[in-house]
């Protein structure tokens, strides 16, 4: 197999975790996989790229994989995901609007609560006793089918289960329609999740409802959103601590999680990790991104022959870096004194949080590898340049900030004020002053690009620290003009 067709299909793949059909295949096993399964951990904190839609696909579409990696800690355990493939089985932004615009006292915590009961009761089988009532007649009705609308049945429902309903209610489920009753005049959420409950219980399992993607709802109202957030960890606080056989677990970006607040969320201090990545492994993930190409597999194992026969997983940490080094240059500048690649590489992905991001990883992977078709040739003696990596890293930085603009538009013009200075360091007087007559401002603006991890302090906590720099990743992109290497 020639460089040259080694170069033409090198390709790390998708950022977007529900994009890469063989995932389970890419997966790369850090510490957090570990922590995630112990039984209390149920919070997974992490910035925007760090990794958490990739457990959640792998959890709820790669399950079997999920499983061996595990081994026995998810023998009883039933898993369901709560929101985050975005198909007609969840709930909406458009639904809660028309729900909460039309429903009597609507609350964030009693949507979420009948949410979660309708949700785990339909992860229950056949093989489940379900007791008669309103919840065994809804899984008749929806049966195997994947195409009812929750939203419209959450209408329904609630209108059953919140203040003077009638006595029965219609309910359209997959084209079929069934009466639900209560039995009172009214449905009771709490007797629809001790069913579910009784009914785990009865047979030794626990259900795992995890949620992804919730920063998803109410994209465009931040207040919305942020009440919605509370609303879902209240009330996973309560159910959890009242049937414990019923478990969501939240996967939620970290800059999200610093603006809720409410009761007892300091009891969640122990109950959450925050993904992070080292440089093994994110030369793992780019290792086993990159194989996966017949044709780069050929290139790598021609040149160090002693790695065939083996899968990466079975490689240790220096033959997945001398991988590595068959692909990426040694160091993305010449001379004796220069950075390890991987130094130099995570380095300019890590943000202000001090958190390696793969996500930008991949980015930059992808950016070296088409940079260098464009430059017509393979590089010598890796496959990649070092003018093809910088150049990638620049836009990388590029990528980042417009990911940015997106994701946080109040900010936008914020942003715009860095560009054009010739420094990444600065005072807490310099940011405040540079950022006068904008909101937000002052301490809350300094939280909140440290959040987001744009800023980091040099000393002490992002309140008390003396200066601020802005990470290599953010510097391109926001326009700041530095002499020297970026």
């Amino acid at each position: 197999m020639t460089d040259a067709a080694a170069l033409a299909s090198l390709d790390f793949g998708s950022v977007n975790s529900e994009s890469e059909a063989d995932l389970d295949r890419l997966f790369v096993r850090t510490s957090d996989f570990d922590k995630f399964l112990q039984p209390h951990v149920w919070l997974a904190l992490g910035a925007k790229g760090t990794g958490k839609s990739a457990l959640f696909e792998l959890f709820t579409k790669f399950e079997s994989t999920a499983r061996r990696l595990a081994g026995s800690a998810l023998n009883d355990v039933i898993i369901a995901p709560g929101t985050g493939f975005g198909d007609l089985t969840e709930v909406a932004t458009g639904d809660l609007q028309a729900l909460k615009s039309e429903a009597k006292d609507f609350d964030h915590d009693r949507l979420w609560r009948l949410y979660i009961a309708i949700k785990a009761g339909m992860a229950l089988d056949e093989s489940f006793k379900i007791p008669r009532g309103p919840l065994r007649d809804l899984l008749a009705a929806v049966g195997e089918r994947r195409d009812y609308r929750v939203g419209p049945m959450l209408r329904e429902l609630w209108t059953l289960a919140i203040g003077n309903a009638p006595e029965v209610v219609t309910v359209s489920a997959g084209g079929a329609s069934v009466a639900l009753s209560g039995g009172k005049r009214s449905l009771d959420v709490v007797t629809l999740l001790d069913d579910v409950n009784t009914a785990l219980y009865e047979k030794g399992k626990v259900l795992w409802l995890v949620f992804d993607k919730i920063d998803e709802i109410w994209p465009a109202d931040r207040g919305e959103r942020r009440r919605a957030l509370e609303g879902l960890l209240t009330a996973s606080m309560h159910i959890r601590r009242t049937f414990p056989a019923i478990q969501p677990v939240v996967l939620l970006r970290t800059d999200l999680w610093s603006e809720l607040d409410f009761t007892n969320k300091d009891h969640l201090t122990d109950k959450r990790i925050e993904l992070n990545w080292n440089p093994i492994q994110l030369t793992s993930l780019l290792v086993k991104r990159a194989l996966r190409r017949e044709a780069v597999l050929a290139y790598v194992l021609g040149q160090i022959p002693s790695l065939s026969g083996r899968e990466v997983e079975d490689w240790t940490a220096d033959e997945r870096l001398d991988a590595l080094k068959t692909i990426f240059p040694s160091t993305a500048y010449p001379g004796e004194r220069e950075a390890a690649i991987m130094d130099w590489l995570v380095e300019r992905v890590t943000d202000g949080r001090r958190t390696a991001l793969p996500r930008d990883t991949i980015v930059l992977a992808n950016a070296a590898a088409d940079k260098q078709r464009d430059l017509g040739e393979v590089g010598s003696p890796s496959l990649l340049s070092r003018e093809a990596v910088r150049e990638a890293f620049t836009k990388t930085s590029e990528i980042r900030y417009e990911s940015f603009l997106a994701e946080f538009p109040d900010l936008r013009e914020h942003f715009r004020r860095f560009s054009g200075l010739s420094k990444a360091d600065f005072t807490r007087a310099e940011i405040l002053e540079l950022m006068d007559g904008l909101e937000p401002n002052g301490d809350a603006l300094l939280e909140r690009l440290f959040e987001i991890g744009v800023v980091r302090p040099n000393t002490g906590r992002v309140l008390t620290a003396a200066s601020y720099e802005i990470p290599r990743l953010y510097r391109t992109g926001l326009g700041l003009v530095i002499r020297g290497r970026p």
